[in-house]
């Protein structure tokens, strides 16, 4: 289709829902005069018409192809990134979770994990602070306390 008779059909449909939105008003005036919100009635027919004339147009000029492209685009790039992602930051976070309902490990704990021995001071959803015997912090991923053994020496 040229762009031409593109033009065209829009100014067409464009004036016929302009004529039909004017006869309907008139309806209403004459008809509907004495029923309580006509108004109403009147201007949500036209909010339909116009909608209806917005995605017309859109299909019309292709607008609406290019939008469901676009969407599926960003919908793959979504799903390649939280593959990506999925590793890394979604089992810590529902290991996270599963840590703050855990009962034996909380803040205070004392643990070995890794063969390594600290106390926990700091509890996130996606890593576990764990402050060892020489002071020095070690950031533990919380996948971690699910899938190695850990050892906790000491609750708080």
């Amino acid at each position: 289709m040229m762009v031409d008779q593109r033009l065209v059909y829009t100014l067409v449909v464009i004036v016929v829902v302009i004529a039909f939105r004017l006869v309907l008003g008139g309806i209403f005036k004459r008809k509907l005069r004495e029923l309580t919100g006509h108004h109403l009635l009147a201007n949500t027919l036209t909010g339909i018409l116009i909608i209806g004339l917005a995605f017309y147009l859109l299909y019309l000029w292709g607008i609406i192809q290019a939008l469901v492209e676009i969407a599926l685009t960003l919908g793959v790039i979504t799903v390649v990134f939280l593959f990506t992602i999925k590793d890394i930051w979604i089992s810590n976070l529902f290991a996270g979770i599963s840590l703050i309902g855990d009962k034996l490990i909380n803040i205070g704990s004392e643990v070995e994990v890794g063969g390594r021995k600290g106390k926990i001071v700091e509890m996130t959803l996606t890593v576990t602070k764990v402050r060892t015997s020489d002071n020095r912090l070690m950031i533990v991923p919380n996948k971690k306390f699910r899938e190695e053994i850990v050892v906790i020496t000491k609750r708080r």
